[in-house]
C-alpha cells in the first residue's frame, strides 16, 4: 500500500473518531436525588437534568426544581439542559421542547410539564388548566414571596 493510501486511511480514520460531540442525557437511577430539593426522583414523566461545562450531571424531580436550581446558581455554566418528554419518558433537548404549565401535581408542586409536540403540550394544557393548581402550593421550590 502506498504511502499515500496510508494517510488518506489514516485521515478517514481520525475524522470519524472526532463525530458529533452532541451531549446525551444520563440515565436516571432509583437511588438518584434532585439537586435542588433533594427528594427522590421518583416520577420520570416529571424529570429533567443539566450538564455543566465541566461534565456534571444535575438532575432533578421536576421542571419547577430545575428552574430554581438555575435561578439560584448564575456562575452555572450550562452546556446542555434535558427535560422528559411526559408521554413517552424519552429524554429531549430543552431547547427543542415546549413545557407548559398545568394543573397535574408534579413532584415539587411547579405544574410544569415537557412535551416534544408544542400539538401534545397545547392539547394538555388545554385538558390540565393551570387553574385546577391548589392555591398556596408547597414544596421545596416554591418559597414565600415568589
Amino acid at each position: 500500500m502506498r504511502t499515500v493510501d496510508r494517510f488518506i486511511g489514516l485521515m478517514f480514520l481520525i475524522l470519524q473518531g472526532c463525530g458529533s460531540s452532541e451531549m446525551k442525557p444520563v440515565d436516571i437511577f432509583p437511588e438518584d436525588n434532585c439537586s435542588d430539593c433533594r427528594m427522590a426522583i421518583s416520577n420520570e414523566s416529571f424529570a429533567a437534568e443539566i450538564i455543566d461545562d465541566g461534565n456534571e450531571v444535575f438532575k432533578f424531580d421536576d421542571l419547577g426544581c430545575m428552574e430554581h436550581f438555575r435561578k439560584n446558581s448564575p456562575a452555572l455554566s450550562i452546556r446542555a439542559l434535558f427535560v422528559k418528554d411526559y408521554e413517552s419518558r424519552s429524554w429531549i433537548p430543552y431547547e427543542k421542547s415546549t413545557i407548559v404549565q398545568t394543573g397535574v401535581r408534579t413532584p415539587m408542586g411547579s405544574g410544569k410539564v415537557a412535551f416534544m409536540s408544542s400539538a401534545k403540550a397545547k392539547e394538555f394544557a388545554d385538558k390540565h388548566p393551570a387553574a385546577e393548581l391548589t392555591a398556596g402550593k408547597e414544596g421545596c421550590c416554591v418559597k414565600e414571596g415568589q
